[in-house]
């Protein structure tokens, strides 16, 4: 498998460097081209717009960064039973942690703590979540909720701030366009099922759109119980989720828009898939783990001489249960955050220069409850205080076109940090007032050598800020690993990433072609003090003190490839390639989290009414690890789905999942993925 995945990777390369011989009409910008004379629709790329890159609208090919959309024609034709199941098909990502609810993204070896999660564009990490041993669960936004998804890869601090190391993932949720004349209805129910975890989904949505206004409201509703593997049941998987959005936007004169936004999760039973509490007597579950968000967004449209004006708040609540039974130690924690953010930015043309600039603020106000039984007595003692951490950014991007075909991107921003802990008398540690400051910046260029061929090199600087979980948990994880003392101290993570590419466009033809390096200094990681304490278990080893540390220097470079082709009015064929290596500068072992080489190929047949596709993924053999991991077999997987759309509005699709029954595990994961799964779809638009 090693041998055909280099030489997808060799045949991608040489692919895309002769697509873009493939001509377009002379004189128009590619963005600018709606059709290709005599093309049909059907036999086009289609052009993507992305908001995510630089903070505006533009077309991915436009971009001078990598980045991915997963649309909404790709979402409801997939139909995945979580987000990360679309994510892991995308070049340089993979996923941490098994299950219908629990999947971390992990882009470019960065786990989910160095990746940015944005929901329309405003921040879903938090201080008390972002960690080596949790992470941002993009689970928190219901599939239900969701239009598209932007992925960016590689550092990006310098558009949106701390946390984006690795990345970021902007999930867009949806909402109605405006259309002229009267108000107009629309909407849809969909009802899915799989049968390797039982689950059953129900969507609900309605929306309507008019000349000055348009609303959407929507409702979700996800069972899975404990999924099955080809070694047999996984124990302690399942899970179910209610959740409601809606969305309301009003015109403001003849082009400012007001949008105000609800949105609404409720998850309970989040199992961890591999400890059955009736048998090994470990239960580690989130019994409850919810979401609550309210956004108001104006957008102004051309004013004071800018091209556009955005003023954005929100507020959002997570709350989340915890247990952590393991022998004769039972706890319960609930961890409450609120959080509460803005942000003003404007667009201006000067000449030849294109400006986005403006601020951002957060804040996160944290407050735990736990109950702790021991064979000792009963404590309410908490691992992190009462706190806050609160940030605030200003930003200037500008794109500087020297001549029509050479853009150079020069960004900056500078961001402040307050990490505060409260007087807390059922805290350990010792109260603290910490700031800290950092900048970031890059510089991109981009050159269009022919109407369907651009390419692009950049660098960039850019942050991570340490977090009030890193600086201020005190007590046991991860069950007795460690016993973790605070330190209010940690310096922010910096990274310096160098990427050379292409892109290439044209009516038969879109993908990209990237290489880079990302070296990181002061990554925030576990350590070990030398001392330990006595273990509550009677009997059992005393158990080590351990802090977080700014230890390592961390290198990490690879090569990522993707194409789409058309291959006839009917038939489209798409493949990414993707190898990265770490390596960890100070000992010289490998990183942990960092894939293997990875494949993907597929073909996709479309007709009038039904269309079919197959796709496989290929995994090598992971055997570069870090100390203290194993090595994991390669595997391949194949997928099979077809759909056809009824003329009344209904529309059924089946999918065959794992097609063989492949028992497999993702390189990161100890637990069997699900088996063959028979997945059976639903729906009706009006």
């Amino acid at each position: 498998m090693p041998r055909i995945l280099v030489a997808l990777l060799i045949a991608g390369a040489a692919q895309l460097v002769r697509a873009q011989a493939v001509p377009e009409p002379a004189g128009v910008p590619l963005a600018a081209q709606p059709e290709h004379a005599g093309q049909p629709e059907a036999s086009k790329v289609k052009e993507e717009v992305v908001v995510s890159a630089s903070r505006y609208e533009q077309t991915t090919f436009a971009t001078a960064v990598p980045i991915d959309v997963i649309s909404q024609d790709e979402l409801a034709r997939v139909k995945p039973e979580k987000m990360v199941d679309l994510l892991k098909q995308l070049p340089g990502i993979e996923v941490a942690g098994e299950g219908p609810f629990r999947g971390l993204p992990v882009i470019r070896g960065l786990s989910s703590n160095r990746v940015l999660i944005l929901v329309d564009g405003q921040r879903l990490n938090n201080s008390r979540e972002s960690t080596q041993f949790a992470g941002i669960q993009p689970g928190l936004v219901d599939l239900a909720q969701v239009e598209r998804i932007e992925v960016l890869r590689g550092p990006a601090s310098v558009q949106y701030g701390s946390d984006a190391l690795g990345g970021v993932i902007n999930i867009i949720t949806r909402q109605p366009a405006f259309s002229s004349g009267e108000l107009r209805l629309s909407g849809g129910v969909d009802y899915e099922y799989g049968s390797a975890a039982k689950s059953h989904r129900g969507k609900l949505g309605v929306s309507g759109s008019g000349e000055r206004m348009t609303f959407h409201l929507g409702a979700g509703y996800f069972e899975a119980a404990d999924y099955e593997s080809p070694e047999g049941l996984v124990p302690n998987s399942g899970m179910t989720q209610k959740s409601m959005d809606g969305n309301l936007r009003l015109m403001v004169g003849q082009q400012g828009v007001l949008k105000v936004e609800v949105q609404s999760t409720r998850t309970v039973d989040v199992g961890f898939p591999g400890y059955d509490p009736r048998t090994s007597g470990i239960d580690i579950s989130f019994p409850r783990f919810d979401r609550d968000k309210y956004a108001l967004t104006f957008d102004s449209g051309a004013i004071w001489g800018l091209g556009n004006v955005t003023f954005a708040t929100y507020a959002q609540n997570v709350e989340k249960q915890s247990r952590l039974d393991i022998g004769p130690r039972q706890s319960l924690t609930t961890s409450d955050i609120d959080s509460f953010g803005g942000s003003a930015q404007a667009t201006a043309a000067l000449g030849p220069h294109f400006l986005v600039f403006g601020l951002d603020y957060y804040r996160d106000d944290l407050h735990d409850d736990a109950l702790t039984r021991t064979t000792t007595g009963t404590s309410t003692d908490v691992q992190v205080p009462d706190s806050t951490q609160e940030g605030l950014g200003l930003y200037v991007h500008d794109e500087w076109s020297l001549s029509d075909r050479f853009q150079l991107v020069v960004a900056a921003r500078g961001d402040r940090f307050t990490f505060v802990s409260h007087h807390d008398p059922r805290y350990e540690g010792t109260p603290f007032d910490e700031s800290a400051s950092a900048f970031s910046g890059s510089l991109a260029a981009r050159f269009e050598a022919t109407p369907s061929l651009a390419l692009n090199a950049s660098i960039g600087r850019a942050f991570r800020a340490p977090n009030l979980q890193e600086r201020a948990y005190y007590g046991f994880v991860s069950g007795n690993l460690a016993y973790l003392e605070q330190n209010p101290d940690l310096d922010p993570e910096t990274a310096l990433n160098v990427e050379l590419g292409f892109k290439v466009r044209s009516g038969h033809h879109a993908g990209s072609f990237t290489v880079f390096r990302n070296s990181v200094k002061d990554f925030i990681a576990f350590s070990y003090t030398g001392r330990t304490i006595p273990n509550p278990r009677q009997g059992q080893p005393a158990i080590d003190i351990a802090r977080f540390e700014n230890l390592d220097r961390a290198r990490i470079e690879g090569v990522e490839i993707d194409l789409q082709a058309v291959l006839s009015e009917r038939w489209t064929a798409f493949g990414s390639v993707a190898y990265s290596r770490g390596t960890d500068e100070r000992s010289g072992q490998p990183l942990p989290l960092i894939a293997p080489l990875k494949g993907r190929l597929g073909a996709h047949f479309e007709q009038a009414r039904w269309w079919c596709e197959l796709a496989a993924r290929m995994v090598a053999r992971n055997h570069r690890v870090a100390p203290g991991y194993e090595e994991t077999p390669g595997f391949s997987v194949y997928d099979l789905r077809a759909g056809y759309r009824f003329a009344i509005g209904l529309a059924l699709q089946a999918a065959v999942e794992n097609c063989t029954d492949k028992a497999y595990a993702e390189p990161f994961n100890l637990r069997y993925e699900p088996g063959r799964n028979l997945r059976l779809s639903v729906g009706y638009r009006f």
